[in-house]
């Protein structure tokens, strides 16, 4: 049975632990059907205790037009607090899709990207390339990082790959100019996405090799590029840097999301050698490939108990064997722990809220490997987490 098969009949589960964990893993997976997007969608809607988690979790699918329609449907109906989370989904649709329901998207989409979609609908390969390099310029000479800035530019890369206006000899000659810095430029950073795009199997061991870098937006990138592959050529080529304190975060969330017996096994023989804290890194990345083979990692991590506190091993174990159908004597301990923790969250939130004359936006717990809630675009683990 293989992965998809195995959350399908879970993917709108009651259960909301159960749903919340395979959200959690199937964020980074790049071959989600694009009806279970909908579907999930339309649970969110139907079931709001689960709308803020979906929402969250399928950030990196495909928002086609049945997606969009129920987001325009739902949102004039929505909590204030959790409004930008459907709306960043709209600012992510196909330039295409968006022109198509302007009239309707005009209130949820700023101005300067209306700007940008005609000026990628409509603008010939010069004028492109012109708007490539002032965005990048203003990147570059910001005080800090630009988030919207940089979702410009990948929209614009993405343009220029799909026209085939950025060869494979400009992504070379450009890959070789930035591996010998210690930092990446925001165009360097922009090349591995288009080798991601391009699926350039070529460049695999040399986007392994970045994961010690310590640059936060480039090794989200790289792990979204390698795991684009879905090939145990990068599971091979990632496998070092698992054993990396450096490198261990995003080379496990690598391999937790090629969906592998090869990455299975890679996972199992790291979990032992790894740190302590770091084995809580591969417990739950073993957990999300749902497979029997991960059984005995996850046994002896949960009878452990030295348990730290970004992952919530309770309900990862509680999930796992749930999914699998496994029976086993903690189970209800684990789960009763899970629920707990986030009834504290939800009460800890609403009080937050409290404090607030304007509504803030409530996030829901999120685990080591996932992004930011702040917006970094880092790791939770590497930013807010620390």
């Amino acid at each position: 049975m293989t992965f998809l098969e195995k959350i399908k009949p879970h993917l709108v589960s009651d259960d909301y632990l159960v749903q919340e964990t395979i959200l959690h893993a199937i964020h980074d997976y790049p071959f989600l059907p694009e009806e279970w997007t909908v579907q999930l969608l339309e649970e969110g809607f139907r079931n709001h205790e689960k709308l803020t988690t979906v929402l969250i979790y399928i950030d990196n699918q495909l928002i086609t037009e049945d997606a969009v329609k129920i987001l325009l449907e739902n949102i004039p109906k929505m909590d204030q607090s959790k409004l930008h989370l459907a709306i960043r989904l709209l600012q992510s649709v196909e330039p295409s899709l968006a022109i198509k329901y302007r009239d309707e998207l005009k209130p949820y989409i700023r101005q300067d990207l209306w700007e940008l979609y005609d000026l990628m609908l409509h603008g010939d390969e010069d004028e492109i390339q012109m708007k490539y390099d002032e965005i990048l310029h203003l990147l570059e000479t910001a005080d800090s990082y630009q988030h919207q800035l940089f979702f410009k530019a990948k929209l614009l890369t993405k343009w220029m790959v799909q026209h085939e206006w950025w060869s494979e000899e400009e992504i070379a000659r450009d890959m070789q100019e930035e591996v010998k810095p210690e930092w990446f430029t925001f165009h360097g950073i922009l090349t591995v996405y288009a080798i991601g795009l391009l699926k350039l199997e070529s460049y695999i061991p040399t986007l392994a090799s970045l994961l010690v870098r310590d640059e936060d937006i480039l090794l989200e990138e790289v792990a979204t590029a390698l795991i684009g592959f879905q090939s145990d050529a990068v599971v091979k080529e990632v496998q070092p840097y698992l054993l990396k304190e450096e490198s261990v975060i995003f080379a496990a969330s690598v391999i937790e999301n090629i969906k592998s017996v090869f990455a299975i096994e890679t996972l199992k023989k790291a979990y032992p050698v790894v740190d302590e804290e770091d084995q809580e890194l591969i417990f739950e990345a073993l957990a999300h490939q749902l497979s029997i083979d991960a059984l005995p990692e996850i046994e002896d991590y949960m009878a452990k108990k030295y348990h730290y506190n970004i992952v919530d091993t309770d309900q990862v174990a509680y999930a796992y064997y749930s999914i699998l159908g496994f029976e086993h004597p903690d189970l209800q301990a684990w789960k009763k722990s899970a629920l707990e923790k986030e009834m504290i969250f939800k009460e800890e939130s609403k009080k937050n809220s409290l404090l607030f004359q304007s509504p803030i936006k409530i996030e829901p717990k999120v685990g080591r490997n996932d992004p930011c809630p702040c917006g970094s675009g880092k790791k939770y683990k590497k930013c807010c987490g620390k």
